[in-house]
């Protein structure tokens, strides 16, 4: 069984964070798409940890809680794991293969593809089509991840009464909900030929990943993220880290003492900047058309205004629920789209082939 193609197309996405559920539901509206159902649900701390479920009776009464919230009838869902639990390998291989032969192909030769044992790993493949520099041959992706990566996010959503038919990687939903989104709120950065670095700054990690043509080219997660800054702040934690959060949103620090928050801004831009270099040192285009910000950092004015006044490139705070209007019922959540950019490629997912 492959890692991503699971059986019947699910309309629904839903995407397990470290601090929060956040759920998608769509439906295919000619050529596009309508969201008809949003949900967010806020996860015990420590319930996931680098990456790994800590409690998955825990998570399935949080998905639980997360279904009722969203009141859909809907039980096939797209899932994902971690890019930082994903190895991804580009291959050049002939353009008379079929997927069938792909997949023998990789099968033979998984042992130098894949630094796990196959049988304790699900992958799965995509032809990106013909290589622009090698004649006669196509480029294919091959993805693959631990299976039991995958087997524990599946027992926490069948727990909570889903079918899962679709495993994917959260960096390939994040391309995905740009390529979508991205033609039609900033068409001038997406028809750029320079490729548009992400930064997904959640509250355990800052994920870096470079897109370009319809395919992630680079990608980097170094844990961290907001909570070291949450940390700082909660009193010992004493003061609810979701109330601090809202403090920052809303640009209340005045009584914050400003080292503090220039000591966090100093290390997260380090990080972003070293994310950088390690990019530029194996690629032949080293500049940006754009720099997308999305997850909870991108919430926070004080971060956004840092990146901007870091670089030369338009930095965006991407919020897809500017593309996609939200029903009147979730307007509250309007505000919160740049959280909601994974949970929306999963549900795109839905419709979209893996293998072209």
């Amino acid at each position: 069984m492959g890692l991503f193609g699971l059986g019947k197309k699910p309309g629904l996405g839903i995407d397990i964070g470290t601090d929060a559920i956040k759920a998608v539901e769509i439906v295919s509206q000619g050529d596009t798409y309508e969201i008809v159902r949003v949900a967010e649900t806020q996860l015990a701390k420590n319930l996931i940890t680098d990456d790994e479920i800590t409690d998955i009776e825990k998570l399935s009464k949080a998905l639980k809680q997360n279904k009722k919230s969203l009141g859909t009838r809907a039980i096939d869902v797209v899932g994902a794991v971690s890019g930082n639990q994903a190895i991804s390998k580009q291959l050049a291989m002939s353009l008379d293969l079929d997927d069938e032969a792909i997949a023998e192909k990789i099968e033979t030769e998984a042992e130098a593809l894949i630094p796990f044992p196959i049988a304790e790993v699900r992958y799965d493949f995509e032809s990106l089509g013909e290589h622009p520099t090698m004649p006669g041959q196509q480029r294919v992706i091959v993805t693959a991840t631990r299976t039991v990566s995958v087997d524990t996010r599946v027992q926490a959503l069948e727990e909570a009464g889903y079918k899962v038919r679709i495993m994917d990687v959260d960096n390939q939903a994040i391309l995905r909900a740009c390529d979508h989104v991205m033609p039609h709120l900033h068409p001038d950065l997406y028809d750029n030929k320079l490729p548009l670095m992400v930064l997904d700054i959640s509250s355990a990690a800052v994920q870096t990943i470079v897109i370009g043509h319809g395919e992630v080219m680079f990608t980097r997660y170094q844990s961290g993220g907001l909570t070291q800054l949450f940390k700082a702040l909660d009193n010992d934690g004493e003061v609810d880290h979701g109330q601090i959060f809202a403090k920052l949103r809303a640009g209340e620090t005045d009584d914050i003492s400003p080292i503090i928050l220039q000591d966090f801004l100093g290390n997260l831009w380090a990080q972003i900047s070293r994310g950088m270099q390690i990019y530029r040192s194996n690629a032949t285009k080293k500049d940006f058309a754009g720099i997308l910000l999305i997850n909870s950092g991108a919430m926070l004015p004080m971060i956004v205004d840092n990146i901007r006044e870091q670089v030369e490139y338009p930095v965006i705070s991407l919020n897809p629920f500017e593309h996609f209007p939200l029903p009147s019922k979730y307007q509250h959540l309007q505000s919160h789209g740049p959280r909601f950019v994974e949970a929306l490629g999963l549900a795109l997912r839905s419709f979209t082939p893996w293998h072209t």
